[in-house]
């Protein structure tokens, strides 16, 4: 080994040190908003039937749809979020006004997969829910505390009464848009709480 070609051979370790310090420069530019630690663990939100009625603390249990929480969206009152949505599904008011009117969330479900849907619902579906979950979550502080007190977890939402487009599932169907929309839920109320003077 000469003496330059150990220099050389310097000089080419060194480029590649400053290459990847420039990688990693411009890494830290372009995901200057990534957190600088690591995130909650996912929540899991379970689909869980209470024949006795709900726990006297529902805790994470209020981030569930049939949750009863009685919210008023688009001009009309509903007893849950599953109430408004499958009445909002129905392409007939009557069938809408049974669909509201129901008993539980899982009656209100049933009737709401009976009735003809309205025929623009597979485009209009995912605004529905977002502007109910809103509504419930803005009209009602305990459930949307825990809906914060959440942090930034990945939400998984579950259960075998959800269609796959709504629920997480193990086999690879489910595409989770319940928890999609809860975390967006939850990103809009920090940042109704930031702006606030």
């Amino acid at each position: 080994m000469t003496a330059e070609r150990h220099r050389d051979a310097l000089d080419y370790f060194n480029r590649g040190d400053q290459g990847v310090r420039s990688e990693q420069e411009r890494q830290a530019v372009l995901h200057a908003d990534d957190p600088s630690g690591p995130g909650r663990a996912v929540l899991t939100s379970h689909e869980t039937v209470y024949p006795r009625g709900w726990p006297e603390q529902p805790g994470l249990f209020m981030l569930r749809n049939e949750f009863p929480a009685q919210i008023t969206f688009a001009g009309e009152s509903y007893a849950s979020v599953l109430h408004g949505y499958w009445a909002l599904s129905a392409a007939d008011a009557s069938d809408s006004a049974a669909i509201r009117d129901a008993v539980s969330g899982r009656e209100a479900h049933e009737r709401g997969g009976r009735a003809a849907h309205r025929t623009d619902w597979p485009d209009v579906r995912l605004a529905v829910m977002a502007g109910l979950l809103r509504a419930k979550f803005t009209q009602h502080p305990g459930p949307a505390q825990v809906l914060l007190s959440t942090g930034d977890a990945r939400i998984s939402y579950t259960g075998l009464s959800d269609s796959p487009f709504w629920r997480d599932d193990s086999d690879g169907r489910g595409r989770n848009w319940m928890g999609r929309l809860l975390e967006l839920t939850r990103s809009e109320l920090v940042a109704q709480q930031a702006l606030r003077p």
